[in-house]
């Protein structure tokens, strides 16, 4: 293994409670053993780009109800495409050169299945953006 290959994996959580059936397809096997701890190490920094997109627009979303929050969060993942483009880069960039082989021949279905867990993950913790989350 190369250093690139071996310090990614090295940083990756360990997600215990994933089913690793031997049966299940392969892009979830991939979604499981890839996407999820990597989603998992970037928490903290897809908090802060979502922050950064909300502030860009002058905080609205402070103001919006709990329910529109999370109306909010899933139309600006679906639609804002430099938001999405920002968000993939941030989990691509973390794939080894074996990863990266099988996305760019799933490109079109991991990309979805990036931004739909991406958009529950901000979903579930909507209640960390607040108006004191404001950098």
């Amino acid at each position: 293994m190369n250093d690139r290959t071996s310090s990614i994996l090295a940083i990756r959580p360990k997600i215990n409670n994933i089913d690793n059936n031997i049966d299940s397809k392969e892009i979830e096997s991939f979604q499981n053993k890839v996407l999820r701890p990597l989603l998992k190490f970037q928490n903290d920094l897809l908090l802060q780009i979502f922050t950064d997109y909300i502030n860009q627009y002058k905080g609205k979303f402070y103001k919006l109800p709990r329910q529109e929050k999370l109306g909010y969060i899933h139309y600006a993942l679906l639609k804002n495409q430099r938001l999405r483009s920002m968000i993939l880069g941030t989990i691509v960039g973390l794939f080894t050169i074996e990863d990266y082989f099988f996305y760019r021949l799933n490109k079109s279905s991991l990309n979805k299945r990036i931004i739909t867990m991406t958009t529950e993950r901000i979903q579930v913790q909507s209640n960390y953006f607040s108006d004191n989350s404001r950098k």
